[in-house]
């Protein structure tokens, strides 16, 4: 990350801070937000049709993901999404196979560079989706990862 990127980045976390000090200290505030209908054990079509009402999603070598090749464990693999576009206000990522296919939502200050890091459970070898929406289009990326050991209660 460069100098005034990590300096944008801590001002506006600090001003992020100052302004919501409850939601620093009080998880339940952070869990409020979230949509149990969208993390349900459901088939990765029915949550792409829930998520984004069948609208187009257009590939993307805009959004990067870095993850591991082969995952000696799924229940710990790291990713890593950035990207130098503008003004995206969520982000979603989606793990083809899992029983929950929905790993992560983020909703996200359009004042700030996209650079994520994470580490989500796969059941087994599959793609990993990133989502992306941006000024109302949806942009994807994806990558195919081996498990040797599931995650998620398989292998």
């Amino acid at each position: 990350m460069h100098s005034k990127q990590r300096r944008l980045f801590i001002k506006h976390s600090l001003t992020c801070a100052a302004a919501y000090p409850c939601a620093l200290f009080n998880s339940k505030s952070l869990y409020a937000a979230w949509s149990a209908l969208d993390f349900r054990t459901d088939p990765y079509a029915d949550i792409l049709k829930r998520l984004f009402n069948a609208r187009s999603i257009i590939d993307s070598e805009l959004l990067k993901i870095s993850l591991p090749q082969t995952a000696e464990n799924g229940a710990v693999v790291p990713i890593t999404v950035s990207s130098d576009l503008d003004n995206i206000q969520r982000l979603y990522i989606l793990v083809e196979k899992n029983p929950t296919p929905l790993a992560a939502a983020f909703t996200l200050s359009s004042e700030l560079a996209v650079y994520l890091t994470a580490r989500i459970k796969m059941a087994e070898s599959c793609h990993v989706v990133v989502i992306a929406e941006q000024e109302g289009e949806l942009l994807r990326n994806r990558q195919w990862v081996n498990v040797v050991l599931g995650g998620c209660g398989g292998g």
